[in-house]
């Protein structure tokens, strides 16, 4: 059954309890907003995560890679690479970092004209080097390892298929099978109604047969702002079926905060999870188009995660 946003909401604030969580504070980009992060992650023995810079007034985003300390600081990495994207992503695969983002055309006003992914193979950050781009229209795609060395591909049709946005499935050899053409032919999971859109930011292949998902859930209310929540559903790859969607965590569960415009202060957009020492979880987000912020939650997948 498709689900209501709306509904999801309401179910997810019965039943919230208080979060305790912090601010990141991004050093070395004086006068630029940080947001939309991956998540933590650890590549030639040091922490790192990447995020979208830019100014409070310009969608024209730089990806740029900070050194994290394990808790609220990172530290700009001059000396490694920036990109021209948004909302940047990291996976795992066949031993390598995989890292991608958002490409944007712009029309001469500044008005974008149409987006596609971009995908970047490599050891270690300095080393990475194109590998592979989607269909044009097309955010959120990201990519699990599965045990038998296969590779699951969520991707996010919008359009004529797919309507504001509705995640696809689509399982590749290798590699070398990452392109556009592959990426067209996924089959959508149903999770929501039309009026509603959706995302996979990050996946995790736990057991055989099991992915578990973090997502975004989003919609417009009647004055057309955007309210955006992350989420979670398991994903049966052998089945080709899904769990419902459940929200884990809203805009409000967060220190509040500034936004890029009004219409994006409802905006929570999740990065990934890391194990905290307790046993829980650190759910990175970005928060309102200009913020990245973390915040403690039990395991959005019970016992499942271990």
């Amino acid at each position: 059954m498709r689900e209501d946003v709306s509904e999801l909401y309401r179910r997810y604030r019965l039943q919230a309890r208080p979060r305790s969580g912090g601010k990141m504070i991004f050093h070395g980009v004086d006068g630029f907003d940080v947001y939309n992060p991956t998540a933590p992650f650890h590549v030639a023995g040091r922490w790192y995560l990447a995020a979208r810079v830019e100014m409070r007034d310009s969608e024209r985003s730089r990806v740029l890679f900070f050194a994290w300390d394990g808790g609220h600081h990172a530290t700009l990495q001059p000396d490694l690479p920036e990109f021209i994207l948004q909302d940047p992503f990291v996976a795992e695969i066949d031993g390598r970092l995989l890292f991608g983002g958002v490409e944007v055309e712009y029309a001469p006003d500044g008005v974008p004209l149409r987006w596609r992914t971009r995908f970047y193979i490599g050891h270690t950050v300095s080393t990475l080097r194109l590998l592979a781009t989607g269909p044009w229209g097309m955010k959120d795609i990201r990519l699990v390892s599965l045990p038998d060395g296969r590779i699951l591909v969520f991707t996010r049709p919008q359009g004529e298929v797919g309507g504001r946005g509705t995640i696809g499935w689509v399982i590749i050899s290798s590699l070398n099978e990452l392109n556009a053409s592959t990426i067209s032919r996924a089959r959508l999971i149903p999770h929501l109604d039309e009026q509603y859109w959706c995302g996979v930011n990050s996946a995790y292949c736990r057991s055989e047969g099991d992915v578990e998902v973090l997502a975004h859930v989003a919609r417009f209310d009647e004055m057309g702002n955007r309210h955006y929540y992350a989420a979670r559903f398991i994903f049966d790859y052998h089945r080709g079926t899904s769990s419902a969607m459940e929200i884990i965590a809203c805009r409000e569960d967060f220190l509040p905060g500034e936004c890029k415009r009004e219409d994006l202060r409802d905006v929570v957009f999740p990065a990934g999870l890391l194990e905290t020492e307790q046993g829980g979880r650190r759910l990175f987000c970005g928060t309102s188009d200009c913020e990245v912020q973390w915040l403690d939650i039990p395991s959005p997948f019970g016992d499942r995660w271990q």
